[in-house]
């Protein structure tokens, strides 16, 4: 019988810091070699990015941030390493209520981080990894055309050939991201992943994919912005 009250004690005290938990994010995170420097968790707040937590970093030890999160969403970690040094760059992660887990380093702030605890963040960088690759053929097709456009010798065959592979690798850049999120259309990082990489498509097939969507990812945050444009993109036909 004392077992079984203390089982019961244990079980209401974890449900109980479940629900404390509920709508909070904690950042647990390492930057290597930052000896000191302030970090701060950022969100974007309508358009205005607003510091939401910071801590200050001495020695490089793990650091811990925390804030109160409605949905899932974008948020950002901001280095200020306090020796006139500027960081342009903001780490950008798929937050959730949940804790998640950043590990990064001072040369390669945003590019070397690596990030777990969130299931949004996990697809995020699937999608993100084959993007990459994709933006960096576009932008090495474009720059080739834009060279032989400048040549003294103009091919214009040449040019018009390398112009229809721009579009058709648009299109297949474009095709990915609107493949993905239908893929995963469950989760807040499909229209997120919309607005942001398939804006160029023919709103049909967002509207298709929108549709496809459930309620709740409709009328999440990201969910509600594709609806909007959408909207818009169809008015201005």
């Amino acid at each position: 019988m004392k077992n079984l009250l203390i089982a019961l004690l244990i079980t209401t005290i974890l449900s109980s810091c479940s629900e404390d938990r509920k709508g909070m994010i904690t950042v647990n995170g390492t930057v290597d070699g930052l000896k000191v420097g302030k970090i701060y968790l950022q969100q974007l707040q309508d358009t205005t990015v607003i510091n939401v937590d910071s801590v200050i970093v001495d020695g490089e030890k793990p650091f811990q941030l925390s804030a109160a999160i409605d949905e899932p969403q974008l948020m950002y970690l901001y280095l200020d390493k306090k020796d006139g040094t500027i960081y342009d760059d903001r780490l950008h992660f798929f937050a959730e209520d949940t804790i998640i887990n950043i590990a990064t380093t001072l040369d390669k702030f945003e590019t070397a981080a690596i990030i777990t605890g969130s299931k949004n963040q996990r697809l995020y960088s699937e999608f993100s990894k084959v993007n990459r690759q994709l933006s960096a053929q576009y932008t090495d097709l474009f720059k080739r055309s834009l060279r032989l456009s400048q040549a003294d010798v103009r091919n214009q065959d040449s040019i018009n050939a390398l112009s229809n592979d721009i579009d058709k690798h648009l299109k297949r850049k474009v095709g990915y991201a609107i493949n993905f999120a239908m893929l995963h259309k469950d989760y807040e990082v499909a229209p997120f992943i919309l607005l942001k990489e398939g804006f160029e498509a023919n709103p049909v097939y967002l509207d298709s994919a929108y549709n496809m969507m459930p309620k709740k990812i409709q009328s999440s945050r990201y969910g509600k912005q594709l609806s909007e444009f959408i909207k818009d993109k169809k008015e201005n036909l």
